[in-house]
């Protein structure tokens, strides 16, 4: 009776902390979220992006170094019209810097190197691009957050903005709506939106779908992606 009593507290300890602590990810949205992984802890993001003229499968493996560092690993296959294969590995790094205080947002730096020469033939380069973020989060209430990002990307090149409203009507749907855009020295800006939806499966497991395209443009792109997140 004392072990089955036992057991069962066990497994109760266990559901509530899963239950306060569910799956956090930076997909199917643009921005990076200021969260990072707890120390040992072990996630998986995978999805899939089309678009008229191109399909992405894009599969990110984290895990937590310590309590405010996080390291990342990108791997994308890509069909771009006639061109397909692996894109460059993506290594990328997450860094806690601030928690929210009031008005203070949360502040996460991410950077990422994507080195050229590990990638298939159609996509391999002799360059190492980086990319360079601080990602910033305000939660205004238990259901609403504001988040957003301000990087450089490949290497000082240009500049890439990113603003996220996110709307939670219960424990296991959240949403968003988000603006993102790319702006490049003598090249018209890139205005784009984007708006999802996220579903808890189980404390562990989230399905994810989003849909966007380009604005301000004569010729639309849109697409849709769509994907599936799971902490170990």
């Amino acid at each position: 009776m004392k072990s089955l009593l036992f057991l069962s507290v066990s497994i109760l300890i266990v559901q509530i902390v899963f239950a306060q602590n569910p799956i956090n990810t930076d997909r199917p949205d643009q921005s990076d979220g200021t969260y990072v992984l707890p120390k040992k802890c072990f996630q998986l993001e995978e999805g899939i992006q089309i678009a008229k003229n191109s399909f992405q499968n894009n599969l990110m493996l984290r895990y937590g170094i310590t309590k405010s560092t996080e390291a990342r690993l990108l791997l994308d296959y890509a069909q771009m019209n006639v061109s397909k294969g692996i894109m460059p590995l993506g290594i990328s790094l997450k860094q806690r810097i601030l928690k929210q205080d009031n008005l203070i947002p949360a502040i996460t730096f991410v950077g990422y190197i994507r080195p050229g020469k590990f990638a298939s033939n159609n996509y391999k380069s002799s360059e190492n691009p980086i990319d360079l973020k601080l990602a910033f989060q305000n939660d205004v209430t238990e259901r609403i957050s504001l988040s957003y990002n301000i990087g450089t990307s490949p290497t000082f090149n240009t500049m890439d903005c990113t603003f996220n409203f996110g709307y939670s009507p219960s424990e296991k749907i959240s949403t968003f709506f988000e603006y993102f855009s790319i702006f490049e020295k003598d090249q018209r800006p890139s205005h784009n939106v984007d708006a999802g939806i996220l579903y808890l499966i189980t404390e562990r497991l989230q399905l994810d779908v989003a849909i966007g395209s380009s604005i301000l443009l004569m010729k639309e792109n849109n697409f849709l992606t769509t994907g599936m997140s799971y902490r170990f």
